[in-house]
């Protein structure tokens, strides 16, 4: 014979009991962790972003300096910085990369560029043979221990994958994206020629002379030329070379569509621009009129 409570089975009711109390449990975990799955979702995607990027070599969009910044979801600066030239403070090498609190973190190495003798971009590290001694030992902490840490906000502290992608494409140049597009005019030429894509200059240039007894044209003649400021960058590593600079001269005398025909590295470039734009000339001539010409310049970096 059973005993029922109000025509309830004792059995069943402690039963039902236990899952109601359970389900309050639950409920109350629920509420106070609220974004245990999303917790999850996060460490899965933190590890899937250091697979993708972390040994990897990273472009800014924009080249700020300094050793640690801070951005906004959009891509736009959340701290106080300066821009520098790409050859110094435009690419990252990636050493560590975390996902916290509704910020992507990496930080990693600024990565110093020089150029090989076909003209492309490598690391700095990649010629310390070039260096003997206590230089090489000096060279080498120097650019081992240039670090800089990146924050990049998120919009939430459970932004998903597509969030944390968009935040990065606002921050960083993407593979397969051109840096034509984020580097001053002057580097456009040069990355069109490098990644074999087309360049349509600012100004046409169907008209320009070039120099030369066949078509009459005299050679213009430089009137001032103070030597150009040396990169701290490329002092402190004793870097020296020659920038070559393509540029039209028009009928006045005057600097236009300056183009880098050949780097060197180091920020030089950025100085070699500086130096030439303050360049005087008298101007090329042809049957006694100033006419355009395309030239070469060459800006000599010596340490004395």
């Amino acid at each position: 014979m059973q005993l029922r409570l109000g025509g309830v089975n004792p059995k069943l009711y402690c039963f039902a009991m236990k899952r109601k109390m359970a389900a309050s449990v639950f409920t109350l975990l629920a509420l106070a962790f609220p974004h245990r799955s999303a917790w999850a979702d996060s460490r899965e995607l933190e590890i899937q972003l250091k697979t993708d990027y972390v040994g990897k070599v990273l472009t800014l969009r924009h080249f700020y300096h300094g050793d640690h910044l801070k951005f906004h979801p959009d891509g736009s600066l959340a701290s106080d910085a300066t821009e520098g030239p790409w050859t110094i403070d435009g690419r990252i090498e990636v050493e560590e990369i975390r996902l916290h609190g509704g910020v992507l973190e990496i930080k990693g190495r600024r990565i110093y560029e020089v150029f090989d003798s076909k003209s492309k971009p490598q690391d700095t590290l990649t010629i310390l043979d070039r260096y003997k001694g206590k230089d090489r030992k000096d060279v080498e902490k120097l650019l081992r221990h240039s670090a800089v840490q990146i924050e990049v906000e998120l919009p939430s502290t459970t932004s998903g994958a597509d969030e944390v992608g968009s935040a990065l494409h606002a921050v960083f140049v993407l593979p397969g994206e051109s840096l034509m597009e984020v580097v001053p005019d002057y580097w456009r030429k040069y990355f069109a020629e490098l990644e074999g894509r087309p360049y349509n200059p600012a100004t046409p240039t169907e008209n320009v002379y070039y120099v030369g007894r066949a078509n009459g044209v005299s050679a213009p003649h430089l009137t001032y030329d103070p030597e150009p400021e040396y990169s701290e960058a490329a002092r402190k590593l004793k870097y020296q070379g020659t920038v070559v600079i393509r540029l039209v001269l028009d009928p006045n005398g005057t600097e236009k569509d300056l183009q880098i025909k050949r780097a060197l590295g180091l920020g030089l470039e950025e100085s070699a621009i500086k130096a030439v734009r303050t360049w005087k000339f008298t101007p090329a001539m042809k049957d006694g009129v100033g006419v355009p010409v395309e030239l070469t310049v060459q800006v000599n970096f010596r340490l004395y």
